[in-house]
């Protein structure tokens, strides 16, 4: 049950395929290509070859998965915010909600970074 729960409360945070990670142990998060999907390594090899500027690219380039280690603590104590923030009885909070936006973004390029993929221009 946690685990639906995690993935269910996450995917409003992410535009990502997200699912649960069995091999993560220490980090909170990583990004791994989808089975059609290009690796980091490739993206870079298509875009040095000058390859990457057409639709498959682009398509091929944005298939990737978020894994999500459900015993991080970090993952656990956003997954409270994320059910306090969706209590019923609770108050609408937007600002608590950007909080959590931002801290999800801020996990995501580290992923991204950690993963060898390029960490999309936030000014765009």
């Amino acid at each position: 049950m946690v685990r639906i729960a995690l993935t269910f409360h996450f995917l409003s945070l992410t535009s990502y395929i997200v699912v649960i990670s069995d091999r993560l142990v220490t980090s909170p998060c990583a990004i791994v290509a989808d089975v059609m999907g290009y690796t980091a390594n490739l993206q870079r090899i298509m875009r040095a070859t000058n390859k990457g500027n057409d639709a498959m690219f682009e398509f091929a380039k944005r298939q990737k998965v978020l894994e999500l280690n459900p015993r991080s603590p970090l993952i656990e104590g956003l997954l409270r915010r994320v059910e306090r923030l969706q209590e019923e009885d609770v108050e609408h909070d937007p600002e608590a909600e950007e909080n959590l936006k931002e801290v999800a973004t801020i996990l995501i390029d580290g992923a991204l970074v950690r993963s060898g993929f390029e960490v999309p221009d936030s000014d765009e």
